[in-house]
């Protein structure tokens, strides 16, 4: 349909990571994500999901020579507002006709849709990570608007209620901001 996705492979000494997206753009406008400055146009159904990985995975083996290890939801959009397809395309990538990806390798990221989060962590075993970025509501309602509906408190009781895994974590993801998230009364509320 003309829209362009980014897939992106993040390549390390230790793991050949595909970051995929979810939708054409994003509703969330978070102030700090290029994606957030886009109109939402779309969510990516599973097949297209499961072609970004095809694809990064085929670039992993041919110019690295390193099979691919890991997936990440954290490209364009936010998972958790395109739920089903997202589970789906995981379905198909930890299928042993698909990629046989073990869930432990796969990670979705969200701002914190709360209900949905909890949705995920019922309906499928991959690791969580939730975008924080402030450390009080009054700052994440400025940057990341989702904060108005899901604040702290409701993020954090969500965290605690996420279904994990034996040896599993959720991971929180922080883009410091100078001059905003920064401080050390920042660093010591984290």
């Amino acid at each position: 349909d003309g829209n362009l996705v980014e897939g992106v492979l993040i390549p390390t000494a230790t793991r050949m990571t595909a970051c995929v997206s979810s939708q054409v753009g994003c509703s969330l406008t978070c102030k700090f994500c290029a994606t957030g400055r886009m109109d939402r146009i779309r969510n990516l159904d599973a097949a297209e999901i499961y072609d970004q990985v095809a694809m990064i995975r085929k670039q992993s083996e041919d110019h690295y020579q390193i099979p691919l290890s890991n997936i990440v939801y954290m490209g364009m959009g936010e998972p958790l507002h395109n739920l089903e397809n997202v589970l789906d395309s995981i379905d198909i990538l930890t299928h042993p006709h698909g990629f046989n990806i073990s869930h432990r390798k796969i990670t979705v990221s969200t701002s914190g849709l709360v209900p949905q989060m909890l949705e995920l962590g019922r309906r499928s075993k991959v690791n969580l990570a939730v975008s924080l970025n402030a450390t009080t509501d009054e700052l994440r309602n400025e940057i990341m608007p989702v904060n108005r509906r899901y604040n702290l408190k409701a993020l954090l009781d969500g965290c605690k209620q996420y279904e994990l895994g034996p040896g599993r974590r959720i991971t929180f993801e922080y883009v410091m901001l100078k001059g905003l998230n920064d401080s050390r009364q920042d660093a010591q509320r984290i």
